[in-house]
């Protein structure tokens, strides 16, 4: 095989290459190249422009529709996930790569689990600030996902994680945020809003990610299409009104993909039996 640019590779992981080769090829989803004959590391292409993440931290005034295309491009990446079964387990911003055409892919399956149990128990997850409440634990074994997935629209929608002002939590103020969703999951309240701009078109959307009215994402994908349409037809007129200094060409909206459908399971619920190399409590973090 015959490969043209610089390469990534990462540690040999057989669970992360069995998960890149049940996805298969797709435009959302990083393009894995096999592994080393020799070393068995895993081969990735190396994207210059880095996780999406470290890029929003690092570059302002990023227009809103090229915002709200990646919203699309990442769950059309996730849908693609839950067709095949697939649970990302890890879904938070340095897990998305910027593409070289500043579209979105995404990447790091280390931790992705493949046919879980109803009842699975997440020994490892996402930073706390992506992390599902404990309060879920039965709603759905893609409830990490969703959770984490309200978190990235919500960022990349108000440029600043929930409850907090900016993009830059310290440790603390990720697990503050975490107990404060834990508590609302728990006793009732709001989870954090997006503008007032915003609110009406994809303000449901988000919310029903954090109390998990997803099961998977392929029904978050045909609503937050149609709410993208539906704010791009109302704002079209400034759309193209981009300020001066955005030297870059962000793509402004997004290619739709086919939907593929996710089959669910019927699961008979049964009394949880602890899982090896699990603890007491998912995630491991203590409350």
């Amino acid at each position: 095989m015959i490969m043209k640019g610089k390469i990534f590779r990462k540690d040999d992981d057989a669970n992360e290459e069995a998960i890149y080769k049940i996805l298969g090829s797709h435009p959302r989803i990083v393009h894995y190249l096999g592994t080393d004959d020799h070393t068995g590391e895993i081969m990735l292409p190396l994207l210059q422009n880095g996780d999406l993440f470290s890029y929003l931290i690092s570059h302002t005034n990023i227009p809103i529709a090229a915002r709200l295309t990646w919203a699309v491009e990442i769950v059309q990446g996730l849908a693609h996930l839950h067709a095949r079964d697939v649970i990302w387990a890890d879904p938070h911003l340095c897990n998305i790569l910027l593409t070289d055409e500043y579209h979105v892919v995404l990447c790091d399956f280390g931790l992705s689990i493949h046919n879980a149990p109803y009842y699975y128990k997440f020994a490892r997850g996402p930073p706390p600030i992506y992390l599902c409440p404990l309060g879920y634990y039965g709603e759905s074994p893609r409830r990490v996902d969703i959770f984490g997935l309200g978190i990235i629209l919500f960022v990349l929608l108000s440029e600043r994680f929930p409850f907090l002002e900016d993009l830059k939590p310290s440790i603390h103020q990720q697990f503050e945020v975490l107990q404060e969703h834990h508590r609302i999951c728990l006793n009732g309240g709001s989870f954090d809003m997006l503008s007032p701009s915003l609110h009406p078109y994809f303000g449901d959307i988000v919310a029903k990610c954090f109390n998990i009215k997803y099961q998977s994402a392929d029904v978050l994908l045909t609503e937050l299409q149609a709410a993208f349409s539906k704010w791009w037809e109302d704002n079209i007129e400034n759309i193209h009104d981009v300020p001066s200094s955005v030297a870059v060409n962000y793509p402004q909206k997004p290619v739709y993909l086919p939907i593929e459908v996710v089959q669910h399971k019927v699961y008979t619920p049964e009394p949880w039996v602890p899982q090896a190399n699990n603890g007491d409590d998912e995630y491991g973090y203590e409350n």
